[in-house]
Order: structure tokens, then sequence, then C-alpha cells
């Protein structure tokens, strides 16, 4: 069982995930397969509630984000949380053709974090 929570939104195209609680393997695991599952080409992840980034968990995630043929965009992360998406070959501040979200849908910490 996961330490975080996931919860998946839906927006036009563009399917929203918004991660919150302790992000580990398990939950990296988890969001992984929903991903490999997920019908929408366009994928938003927003991490801006997690309490906890284990490191370790950034590299189950960034592995399966390279080999992913979805377009995706990674919301909320701190900088040594987009460093770490970086080692692994994830860039996470140049999406590739996902549309812009309104900020109505991104939380407050969210926006602050991306702007």
């Amino acid at each position: 069982m996961p330490g975080c929570t996931v919860a998946r939104e839906v927006n036009g195209s563009t399917a929203l995930y918004r991660i919150g609680g302790r992000f580990e393997g398990a939950c990296a695991w988890d969001l992984s397969a929903r991903l490999d599952q997920e019908p929408l080409l366009a994928v938003a992840i927003d991490f801006s509630r997690i309490t906890e980034f284990v490191d370790s968990a950034v590299a189950v995630l960034a592995t399966s984000l390279s080999s992913s043929t979805h377009r995706i965009r990674l919301l909320g992360l701190r900088q040594h949380q987009e460093r770490l998406f970086r080692y692994f070959g994830v860039e996470p501040a140049e999406p590739v053709d996902v549309p812009a979200l309104p900020l109505g849908l991104l939380s407050a910490a969210a926006a602050k974090e991306v702007a």
C-alpha cells in the first residue's frame, strides 16, 4: 500500500494526476502502472502536495517516464527533485506538446512553484 494518494482529473484532452503524501517506491510503481494504462496522451503530474520525497522513487518514475509515449508535464517540483529527474534524463521544465492548464486546476502551492 503506497504512502501517498493519487487522484486523477481530466481537463479536456489532458489527464492531471495530483500526488499527495509521501512519494516513495510503492507510490512511484503505482503511478507508473497508472500512466502505462492512461488513455489520454497529454498528462500533467502535480507533485505540490507531496510532504516527503524519497529520492529512489524519482529514479523509478523517471525510468517509466523516459520510455512513455505520453506527453508529460511535471508540476510542483522543488529544485532538488527537478535536478534528480534531469539526472535520469527527464527534463521537467520543458514539457512536450502539453497544453497549458488553467491556474484554477493547479493547487495554490503548485502555482507558486511553477511561477
